[in-house]
């Protein structure tokens, strides 16, 4: 093992001059919240890459693996690997945030709880329950079972990945209500303020990141919830029928930005680890601010380039993808990669196996992302989409980039609380094992993609069996340099435990971040409470007999109506929960107001089918009771809301109202 000397207060593995910016030393609850999320999603992401491994070696004609258990591991692979990288970046996001911004450690366990239970039941409603409808489950596949599972598991299974997006979406919501009260709201934290010349100190770049992928972050979770609350109810009335269209734009608007987040998520660290092996700060720049307002949008559009062979996708939609996905590439490739790597040039950057593994992550990131704009280009589109080139592009992205990086975040923990990292022949034993297994890897993928060879196929075309052979022999190269990894990094997880009763740095007082000293509501002024009057005032058309009457022109119109009773009683309760005298009343409730502003709107979709209210349009007057609950459950977001803060209140309602309207437009059979 190597150790140096170093100033008192940092380990000797980091550059003498961290110092000067970094924090002597994390507290506790920090490491152990990171290091759970850490554990959690490196556990999962391992056990889902011997799923990959044995589909591989199928496909290879190597082991015998049945159809039907085939599209099962594809499933569960798909889903279970997302999630455990989801959950690794938040445990490494959480970490360095946390420095500056109080999360809190509460909503942490609780979206934790969220995305366990969730992944269990995923877990059970594929490998038992026999679900093999892809991650994705795009409708109407998870209903055309072909005698392959029950509607038990079709149930679980959407309820699981309800479950993970809720999980996130508790995640996100802390973020952005905690970010925005530390840097004086929305524009201060997102720097926009300091881009217009009226702030002279930006945010730190986590936050400015953490704040993008946690407002894209409850955009897609909302999309994907109101998708999964149709799914779900289809599982129990038959009665219930989607625009095609619509579920698929919003599938994929869920399913992408997700995936696409957890690089997003992994930046936002990167800001603040690499920095500590370089030596020097990451600043907040104007360029910063202005190329991550353009990845706030762009994160959001790219997802519509696989709607490009969807003819009946709006022309407009699909002009702006082909934009967005070139412009994507643009913040990515000057923001983070080249000023990261422009950082380290120069830096007498210290080279340990978790510095290592953070740089070399980054040409993961650059190669997967050229695969996918490749792909994103139309005429290429038409011969590369159906194929195997599109797994090759995000399993760059994701093994050399997100794995890649899941694994450096470990070693910093190890190496910053043992003092020691491994030996410079170990670390270039591990990360040449891990490079040319991953490469090999997709390579392999690249190569067969250009050629034609379908993705999502259990049987492959004859004669192309060799690419999934060597494939897979890269593949157990992969796994073989994650084992070295593992096991070099035992030793220090052994010296971190012996030293865990030392302290580092402050005292708790010291590292603790402060909490905003005063609670704000989302409507404070007169004239902001003026507005929401007015949005409730305009929303009592819901309940109008024109209303009413034009709603039973199909069901798709009848749920919207219900959007609207609920847009009233959202409007209604976010103005008297602002009110400072109903406001003291309620007190400071955040968690409750998250719960409610979650399950409200999700509790509406789920009754919003024929099965629930047609028995009740012959009695009027429990139809009409029915529609006054609508606007209850208004009301109960609307005052959960308040209790999140001005940014996070406002737009956690909006969402709400959202996903309603969303839900309208997907769900359009099934009666009025």
């Amino acid at each position: 093992m190597e150790a140096t000397t170093a100033p008192v207060g940092i380990p000797a593995v980091l550059h003498p001059r961290a110092a000067e910016f970094t924090r002597a030393g994390a507290r506790a609850l920090e490491r152990r919240i990171g290091l759970l999320y850490l554990g959690t999603g490196v556990a999962l992401v391992a056990a889902m890459g011997v799923l990959g491994v044995l589909m591989r070696l199928d496909q290879a004609t190597v082991v015998g693996i049945s159809q039907a258990w085939f599209y099962r591991l594809m499933t569960l692979h798909g889903a279970g690997m997302l999630t455990g990288l989801l959950v690794a970046m938040m445990g490494a996001l959480w970490y360095v945030l946390r420095e500056t911004v109080p999360l809190r450690a509460g909503r942490m366990l609780a979206a934790y709880a969220l995305i366990a239970a969730g992944a269990l039941a995923v877990v059970v409603a594929t490998l038992p329950g026999g679900f093999a409808g892809g991650w994705t489950f795009l409708p109407p596949l998870p209903f055309y079972p072909a005698g392959q599972w029950s509607t038990w598991s079709e149930a679980a299974f959407l309820a699981g990945m309800g479950a993970v997006g809720l999980g996130f979406g508790v995640f996100c919501v802390d973020v952005v209500e905690q970010a925005t009260a530390r840097h004086g709201g929305l524009a201060g934290t997102l720097g926009l303020r300091f881009l217009l010349g009226r702030d002279a100190e930006p945010p730190p770049p986590q936050a400015v990141a953490a704040t993008v992928v946690a407002i894209d972050g409850l955009a897609a979770a909302s999309a994907g919830m109101a998708i999964l609350a149709g799914l779900l109810c289809r599982t129990y009335d038959a009665g219930v029928a989607f625009d095609a269209l619509v579920a698929k734009n919003l599938v994929y608007f869920f399913g992408h930005t997700a995936a696409n987040l957890v690089i997003y998520l992994a930046a936002g660290a990167l800001y603040v680890l690499v920095p500590r092996y370089a030596g020097r700060p990451y600043a907040t720049t104007k360029v910063f601010v202005a190329g991550w307002m353009g990845s706030f949008a762009f994160i959001l559009t790219a997802y519509s380039h696989h709607l490009y062979m969807d003819f009946v996708q709006p022309e407009w939609a699909q002009v702006t993808s082909s934009i967005v996905s070139y412009a994507a590439l643009l913040p990515v490739a000057v923001i983070t990669i080249y000023s990261m790597t422009m950082l380290v040039w120069g830096s007498r950057y210290r080279w340990t196996l978790a510095s290592t593994l953070l740089y070399v992550g980054f040409a993961g990131w650059a190669i997967g992302g050229v695969g996918a704009v490749i792909d994103s280009v139309i005429p290429f589109n038409f011969r590369l989409h159906n194929t195997v080139w599109v797994v090759a592009h995000f399993h760059t992205y994701l093994m050399l980039a997100v794995v890649v990086w899941a694994l450096a975040f470990l070693a910093h923990l190890l190496e910053w609380d043992s003092d020691r990292t491994v030996s410079a022949r170990s670390r270039a034993a591990t990360v040449g094992l891990l490079l040319a297994g991953g490469y090999g890897l997709t390579g392999t993928w690249f190569l067969a993609g250009a050629l034609g060879v379908p993705r999502r196929y259990a049987l492959q075309p004859a004669g192309t069996s060799g690419y999934s052979l060597a494939g897979s022999v890269f593949a157990l190269v992969f796994a073989l340099g994650f084992l070295l990894f593992l096991i070099q990094v035992a030793p220090l997880a052994r010296t971190a435990w012996e030293r865990r009763g030392e302290r580092r740095g402050p005292g708790p007082e010291a590292a603790e971040p402060a909490r905003p000293a005063e609670r704000r509501v989302p409507l404070e002024t007169g004239l902001q409470l003026a507005v929401g009057t007015a949005v409730a005032v305009v929303a009592v058309a819901a309940f109008t007999p024109q209303v009413r009457d034009a709603a039973e022109a199909g069901a798709g119109w009848h749920h919207l109506a219900h959007s609207g009773q609920f847009l009233l009683g959202g409007a209604l309760g976010l103005v008297l929960g602002s009110l400072p005298a109903v406001s003291r009343r309620l007190g400071d409730r955040s968690s409750l107001g998250l719960s409610a502003v979650l399950a409200a709107p999700a509790a509406m979709m789920l009754v919003m089918i024929p099965r629930v209210y047609e028995s009740l349009e012959a009695h009027p007057a429990e139809h009409a009771l029915f529609h006054a609950g609508m606007a209850a459950l208004g009301l109960v977001a609307g005052l959960g809301a308040t209790r999140l803060g001005p940014v996070a209140g406002r737009l956690t309602l909006a969402l709400a109202v959202a996903m309603t309207v969303l839900y309208a437009a997907a769900v359009t059979g099934g009666g009025g």
